[in-house]
């Protein structure tokens, strides 16, 4: 990896900007890239600033080293998330899905080992996964007196309830190739293999309409909560405006030109 364009939180977050891909990096390997509050306000703060850039297409959420993804709360004495500040209205692990929320840019997570309680948190805020064959994942919050309330949030709709149930209240981990047979990962491979196959996956992300995408995320996340008739409603007007956007009408002329679209973005 080429040297970070920014350092934040103390030398614990990467980023990297390259052309229109954002990369972020938990750089706490000695620590198996645990979170600390400063880790996840610094998170929070960068998807924030990303979402308000128009050039940006994709983001990378990964830990540094080849032993974790990223291992939870830091439950060291310090600046663990852990510590509670009643003065605080919110909590850096909930802002940081609030900005993901309103973030209309893909992000991939790159699973490069393991993935356990607030990892698991990043990893369903991910919309797409690619995880290396030694990964495991789970949510042993249990086995310490505790709950993994606030990772619910992201995962409640990515895991089959008997089986979300099971890795909460009991804490066992699953390996990758229990977590692609679930649906949680779009691609396992080899350690050797996992840049390639992110690489590939962020291709196809960058060369699609970026507008087709902003918008589609956003429909996405809108009709979650919707009934029937009401997503009926929001979808048909939403294939309407899209035809007017000057993406489509570029997307139409080169399919019709037999010819590579050049996305305008708008």
């Amino acid at each position: 990896m080429s040297k970070p364009d920014k350092i934040h939180a103390n030398g614990d977050l990467l980023v990297q900007r390259e052309g229109s891909v954002l990369r972020l990096t938990l750089n706490r390997p000695q620590r198996r890239n645990a979170l600390t509050n400063e880790v996840l306000l610094a998170l929070g703060e960068a998807v924030a600033t990303a979402s308000r850039d128009r050039e940006l297409r994709a983001i990378v959420l990964t830990g540094a080293g080849d032993k974790a993804f990223c291992a939870g709360a830091d439950l060291t004495p310090g600046d663990t998330p852990f510590k509670p500040d009643f003065s605080q209205l919110t909590l850096p692990m909930a802002d940081l899905a609030r900005a993901v929320y309103n973030c209309h840019i893909p992000i991939v997570g790159r699973i490069n080992g393991v993935c356990v309680a607030g990892g698991m948190g990043l990893f369903g805020l991910c919309d797409m996964a690619i995880a290396v064959e030694e990964a495991r994942f789970g949510m042993p919050e249990t086995k310490i007196g505790l709950f993994p309330m606030q990772i619910l949030t992201t995962l409640r709709d990515l895991i089959p309830a008997r089986f979300l149930n099971e890795m909460c209240i009991t804490g066992r981990l699953i390996d990758s190739a229990t977590a692609y047979s679930l649906g949680l990962l779009n691609k396992v491979v080899p350690a050797a293999q996992l840049d390639d196959a992110v690489n590939s996956l962020v291709a196809d992300i960058v060369a699609v309409s970026p507008m087709a995408v902003r918008r589609g995320k956003y429909a996405m996340r809108a009709v979650a909560a919707m009934s029937f008739p009401e997503i009926v409603a929001f979808t048909e007007t939403a294939i309407s405006a899209m035809i007017q956007t000057e993406d489509a009408r570029e997307g139409l002329a080169a399919f019709n030109e037999k010819r590579p679209p050049v996305w305008p973005g708008r």
